[in-house]
């Protein structure tokens, strides 16, 4: 059993974006996006996993395969990891993310970032 505080991982991105790891498994890994006001996490796919993404903090618009849905906070989207992905911070503030990926897919993605 682990016990883990969002906060801990909120950070404000010194450049665009500020991944934060939480917790990695061989079979999943989660983690905290912070994407600054006004920038968005390029377009990509993630293979053969399953991605959820939940709004923590501000407000999202999330584009998959040229389709646009807006995200608010408590709302949970579920995408394929071979739908073409990207999410732009339409809010006033940093857009806070939990995000997890299953199974895990390649160890670049298990990493802490900044962009």
């Amino acid at each position: 059993m682990n016990k883990f505080v969002f906060n801990d991982y909120f950070h404000e991105p010194k450049g665009k974006i500020a991944k934060r790891m939480i917790f990695k498994s061989d079979n999943v890994i989660a983690f905290i996006l912070n994407i600054a006001k006004g920038e968005m996490l390029p377009g990509h796919t993630h293979l053969e996993t399953t991605l959820l993404l939940q709004v923590m903090e501000g407000s999202a618009k999330v584009i998959t395969d040229g389709n646009e849905t807006p995200l608010q906070v408590g709302e949970l989207m579920q995408i394929d990891g071979q739908e073409s992905m990207q999410v732009i911070n339409i809010g006033e503030d940093v857009l806070r993310l939990f995000v997890t990926i299953s199974p895990m897919g390649t160890e670049a993605f298990a990493k802490d970032a900044n962009v």
